[in-house]
């Protein structure tokens, strides 16, 4: 099922509520416009700093589970982003270039 902008702005406020302080970035194929009944949900999540990556990635894709919403979540701190962003073949130089950003009002 292809989400509407409505269920992915739920999506990226379930993410900036949970994350204070973070930038959330929608890529793939919903941010590029060709999103197909099979596509999956991408959010990068950067928050200033990220103590447990692995556990955070969980921890906010279950925030978005318990709203009935699947996607996948990556979770860097501002430095990573800053150092893959123009690596060629990331999915964070791919975030970085094709995404659609949402940020709190932190």
């Amino acid at each position: 099922m292809v989400l509407n902008d409505e269920r992915i702005e739920e999506a990226a406020d379930a993410l900036l509520e949970a994350a204070p302080g973070s930038q959330v970035v929608l890529f793939g194929s919903y941010a590029r416009g060709t999103a197909r009944q099979d596509s999956d949900l991408d959010f990068l999540v950067v928050e200033p700093r990220v103590i447990a990556r692995r556990a955070e990635m969980i921890r906010l894709a279950e925030v978005l589970r318990s709203r009935g919403i699947y996607a996948d979540v990556l979770v860097l701190s501002a430095r990573q982003f800053d150092d893959w962003r123009d690596v060629p073949g990331s999915a964070v130089y791919d975030a970085a270039r094709e995404g659609r950003v949402f940020r709190g009002s932190s």
